[in-house]
């Protein structure tokens, strides 16, 4: 067993234990830091309580929460988030049957699934892993068979990235970029001929690094939903003691042009990208109310006196908003904030970007009731808003 702290959350960094090895399972845009999810955990909540995330992305929160033997809930409206959130909760138990299930997608493999459809997929992918996940297209069946899951979040997780970390031509391993963009990239630099890939056996090994130290203690013990969290969460398990959540920004991320090549290989979405601004919340108005929705059912399954941490985009244009909504939501609550720390290197950095970013920013909202964390020292209390504020801003966001 892994050492824990007097909370019981394990640490989670390298590769040492099961715990640390899921724990990265899936890139993805926007992740929310996994040491960052340990500290509020430990300091907000003990062993048996729950912490709930109707936002969960790729399931960082539930995660940390269930391997530290808390109840722990989630949602997302993103099939590729769920998919990596309730394969890491939830894994299949044997290596034997994972392995097995991917020569399977190998063996029915057929002719016509190794032919691109166009320039991009010519480029991207050798024809032997292009075959292989168009088969994986047609066979796993990854929304109700927990094995299906497990294979299709590996071929998810390896589909693109690093040339020779996954199994396309060079490509970012968390945000797939637009089809054009790519192959005028790799023919300016001379990369015209994709690696040429035996997929079973690559991703036969990843699977079995994965799972060389066993699964996680306590795996099965999360509940992790797909769909609209304002429908899903009044099915999910109440009495949440802690809400870990990183809403999206407004105007900022799209997961469905984000994740566009991991939706058409799940099945999910055609083979170019739908460019559409819809999940972007560009009307802060509309974000505003989808906000309120989400927060207030969320609320209807926490304590009355559960802990709120939200970590909120820096600009004003969301982070006003997520001020508003919570004040109306929990006017009982002291509020403290503190700039998000930045991490060493962004993902954008990663890629040429240098500009200067907004960054983000902790709130964290605490019952009068109870007593302030060490863990708070780093933030400072805030003053509520007033209710002439709060009229005025949403006033202004319904006419934005």
């Amino acid at each position: 067993m892994s050492a824990r702290d007097q909370r019981g959350v394990p640490p989670l960094t390298g590769f040492r234990t099961a715990e640390s090895r899921w724990a990265r399972l899936g890139p993805y845009y926007a992740m929310f830091p996994v040491e960052f999810a340990r500290q509020v955990v430990a300091a907000f909540s003990e062993p048996g309580d729950r912490v709930l995330d109707p936002f969960c992305g790729r399931g960082t929160a539930p995660y940390v929460a269930m391997v530290s033997g808390r109840g722990a809930a989630g949602c997302d409206v993103n099939p590729v988030a769920w998919l990596y959130a309730a394969v890491k909760t939830d894994p299949h138990p044997s290596l034997i049957e994972v392995l097995g299930r991917i020569e399977e997608v190998a063996r029915a493999v057929q002719r016509k699934d190794c032919r691109p459809r166009d320039e991009f997929q010519t480029l991207a992918f050798g024809r032997r892993a292009l075959g292989f996940i168009n088969a994986a297209r047609r066979e796993l069946q990854w929304r109700t068979s927990g094995l299906d899951r497990t294979v299709s979040a590996l071929l998810v997780h390896y589909l693109h990235a690093k040339l020779g970390q996954g199994l396309s031509n060079q490509l970012r391993p968390t945000r797939a970029m637009c089809p054009d963009y790519s192959v005028r990239w790799w023919r300016k630099r001379g990369l015209t001929t994709p690696p040429d890939v035996d997929p079973a056996a690559f991703l036969g090994a990843r699977a079995a690094w994965r799972y060389a130290k066993g699964v996680p203690r306590y795996a099965g013990c999360a509940s992790v939903a797909l769909g609209d969290a304002a429908h899903m969460l009044p099915h999910m398990p109440a009495s949440a003691g802690l809400v870990l959540t990183s809403p999206p920004y407004i105007g900022v991320t799209n997961y469905r042009a984000d994740n566009w090549l991991r939706l058409w290989a799940l099945a999910e979405g055609p083979a170019r990208p739908n460019w559409s601004i819809d999940q972007k919340f560009c009307s802060a108005q509309r974000y505003e109310s989808m906000l309120d929705t989400v927060l207030r059912v969320a609320h209807s399954r926490s304590r009355e006196d559960a802990v709120w941490c939200l970590r909120v985009d820096a600009r004003e244009r969301t982070l006003n908003v997520v001020r508003r909504v919570m004040t109306r939501l929990l006017p009982d609550y002291r509020t403290y904030e503190r700039p998000s720390p930045s991490p060493r290197r962004t993902q954008t950095r990663l890629y040429g970007d240098d500009r200067k970013k907004p960054g983000d920013v902790d709130l964290v909202y605490l019952h009068r009731s109870r007593r302030e964390p060490t863990f708070l020292r780093s933030f400072r209390l805030v003053r509520v808003l007033a209710r002439r504020e709060l009229d005025s801003g949403y006033a202004h966001a319904a006419g934005t």
